[in-house]
């Protein structure tokens, strides 16, 4: 998984490297049109098209027939059964595309919400970071220890910990923006998390370690190693919100609409049939 999490966060590091003339609103909508173009081509070069247009010629044969014959109950109703029938078909055709868009779509996902799901810690306003260990036995004397940077000071009284379920947190807080590297634990066992503060579009980590799908979908650091005895470290960076016409919008649903709305607007130039 590590050499999946190289690879897509240097070409994530990239597009964001070209993206980043413009506001990441439109930023957005680039992405957005360049993710329905793809989905198209997936779509088109994994479905069987010649199917797909005959089932749509049936749909609207029957459709017509409806149309036609309304007053004929026994035409009326085969030609129901029959739409019902092409619809199925059509679904059975688009099972096969839609499983291998699963991955490139998941893929590119990940790399836009590292930058859009969160902003970085605000200059002067506290941000909760969590360790959580492996052996809860190890919560006290290794797990509680941690080397602030320059910049970085943590609340009186801290850390707290959940000893039963292994937990330590931070209350932490930036007095100066920019990236400050945290590290827990003393001797061969240190584990190294970058936190950002400030105001900037960034790429932002929010664990480090944890389940397979908090490492996928939130983090594009490198695996804790097994021999380690923390398990992760969660940074709890605010929301991001991407506003649209006056309105927070997540910027996952904006993705979608956009990326469906450019799909169909792209379809007829690249004949695909859906």
């Amino acid at each position: 998984m590590d050499l999946v999490t190289r690879i897509m966060t240097f070409l994530g590091d990239v597009a964001f490297e070209v993206l980043d003339y413009f506001s990441p609103l439109w930023a957005l909508v680039i992405l957005s049109a360049l993710t329905g173009v793809a989905m198209l081509l997936i779509w088109r070069h994994t479905s069987n098209q010649d199917a797909i247009a005959d089932v749509r010629r049936q749909i609207s044969a029957h459709l017509l027939a409806s149309r036609l014959f309304k007053d004929d109950l026994s035409v009326t109703f085969r030609a129901q059964r029959q739409i019902i029938w092409q619809a199925l078909r059509l679904m059975g055709h688009s099972i096969r595309p839609m499983l291998i868009m699963t991955v490139p779509f998941v893929l590119i996902m990940v790399q836009i919400g590292l930058r859009y799901e969160f902003r970085p810690m605000p200059v002067g306003q506290v941000t909760r970071v969590k360790v959580t260990m492996k052996d809860p036995g190890k919560t006290r004397g290794h797990g509680d220890q941690l080397k602030l940077p320059d910049g970085m000071v943590a609340a009186a009284n801290d850390p707290c910990r959940a000893i039963p379920i292994g937990t330590i947190d931070w209350r932490l807080t930036p007095r100066v923006g920019g990236t400050h590297m945290l590290k827990f634990g003393n001797g061969g066992d240190v584990i190294e998390l970058p936190v950002i503060a400030g105001d900037g579009f960034v790429r932002l980590s929010k664990f480090r370690g944890g389940s397979f799908f908090q490492r996928l979908l939130y983090s594009a650091e490198p695996s804790i190693p097994d021999s380690s005895a923390f398990a992760s470290i969660e940074v709890f960076y605010p929301q991001r919100s991407t506003a649209i016409a006056g309105f927070d919008v997540h910027w996952l649903i904006t993705l979608l609409v956009l990326s469906i709305v450019f799909a169909l607007v792209f379809k007829p130039f690249f004949k695909v049939h859906i």
